[in-house]
């Protein structure tokens, strides 16, 4: 029988490069926040260079052939004395999602959080995307909370945490 070729070759991880933020890259990373989430949820240019530019905060890009693929923004704060991690942001082009390269970032973003010394880790997700709850809940996270009106839209947040050292 011939190869199917109606599918959608499979996305080669071994391609991705995981690097820091470059200054040349926040317009690229806008362009791909505004692919990712819808206008009242994706964050401004003034948002997310506060984020990539703050002291406290760590942006991994994921880089294909050149391009940007992916990136994920994490910042810590102390919480009863301890350092608590947090996923600020998490970006996968579309056309490469379900194949490897968020759980990829995710990794690197647990790790870089635990090696400063993180206990745990939190993120927020909007409460009608099942999807990405479905994927933190695979990889560990649990919900722990909701914030009423989160996003700009109106939309609920939910709170999800995972606490370092459990598998997931």
């Amino acid at each position: 029988m011939p190869p199917d070729t109606s599918r959608k070759s499979a996305f080669d991880l071994s391609q991705i490069r995981l690097r820091g933020i470059e200054a040349k890259d926040l317009p690229a990373l806008l362009q791909l926040d505004a692919r990712c989430f819808p206008p009242q949820i994706s964050y401004s240019r003034a948002e997310l260079e506060y984020f990539v530019r703050h002291p406290r905060s760590t942006t991994t890009i994921a880089e294909a052939g050149g391009q940007i693929a992916g990136f994920c923004v994490v910042d810590w704060k102390l919480e009863s004395g301890r350092k608590v991690g947090h996923f600020i942001t998490i970006d996968v082009a579309p056309e490469l999602r379900r194949q490897g390269l968020g759980r990829l970032l995710m990794q690197d973003g647990e790790a870089r959080l635990a090696g400063m010394g993180c206990l745990a880790i939190t993120l927020e997700v909007a409460a009608n995307n099942s999807g990405a709850q479905d994927f933190y809940a695979h990889i560990g996270y649990q919900k722990t909370g909701r914030i009423p009106g989160y996003y700009a839209d109106g939309t609920d947040g939910l709170v999800m945490r995972k606490v370092l050292g459990l598998p997931a």
